[in-house]
């Protein structure tokens, strides 16, 4: 028996287009084209178990924006007055803030005021052999709190944040410590890599497939197939959430996956 073949998002979206001139009025009902951002955004609110000074308090995980593909100074206004609608308590930034290491983010800095801090991991875009990429230079001359293999502690909250694990090395003890911990790890399949109990990570990377057929993502990136959407919990304890993410990766089209950001509310 032969193998089902794959298509790349590019080769996908070619062969919707033959297909929708074929099939006269049908195509609709095997997918719905959702506009990029900023058209289309969601904002997924998660019940989150927090310490105690937490209940009622929020945060913003804005994930994949890629700043630099199909994303500008007009998209990171859009996307600063999203967040400043929400009035969260802070942001944080899950990686792939920009398309590549070098990427220069001025236009995006000129519009990024939450009015509230905002706190960034990197991922694999943002990131390259160097110690620090300019992308990353440039978050921290901005004032992001960075978080590469670092843990910051905000009123009771205790806030891991790990590099991209396909750039570097993730220092996986820093997950060893007692009580409620939030992790930014871009990589959503790295959360089989610890079974600690009271451990809430949060990813991106994989734009949920960016296009997805019959609700199946059509390609999915490394580290990120097991685990490509959504709220996942284990037995023991534990929990990963999974975002959409903002921008695209590649083509700039999304079908049957809007953008979204996710709003963590602490109870």
């Amino acid at each position: 028996m032969s193998s089902a073949p794959t298509f790349s998002r590019r080769q996908f979206l070619a062969g919707a287009g033959v297909l929708g001139a074929g099939v006269a009025g049908g195509a609709h009902h095997l997918w719905s084209r959702d506009l990029p951002f900023p058209a289309a955004c969601a904002v997924r609110r998660v019940r989150v178990p927090g310490p105690a000074g937490w209940a009622g308090k929020c945060l913003l995980f804005v994930s994949d924006i890629h700043y630099g593909n199909y994303f500008g100074p007009a998209e990171a206004g859009a996307l600063n007055a999203l967040v400043q609608a929400e009035r969260p308590d802070g942001v944080l930034l899950g990686g792939d803030l920009a398309e590549k290491p070098e990427t220069e983010l001025g236009g995006f800095f000129a519009h990024w005021d939450p009015g509230c801090p905002t706190l960034y991991a990197p991922g694999n875009h943002d990131m390259d052999n160097r110690r620090e990429s300019p992308v990353e230079q440039q978050a921290r001359t901005h004032g992001l709190v960075m978080l590469n293999n670092a843990v910051a502690h905000w009123n009771g909250l205790t806030l891991i944040g790990l590099p991209s694990a396909l750039r570097s090395r993730q220092r996986l003890s820093l997950l060893h410590r007692p009580g409620f911990k939030l992790v930014l790890a871009h990589e959503p399949d790295t959360w089989d890599w610890t079974n600690e109990p009271d451990l809430f990570q949060l990813a991106g990377h994989t734009h949920g497939g960016q296009v997805r057929v019959f609700g199946r993502p059509v390609e999915l990136p490394p580290l990120g197939r097991k685990y490509p959407l959504g709220r996942f919990s284990r037995p023991g304890g534990g929990e990963l959430l999974v975002s959409a993410g903002v921008g695209c990766s590649g083509i700039h089209a999304r079908v049957n996956c809007p953008p979204e950001i996710c709003r963590l509310d602490f109870v």
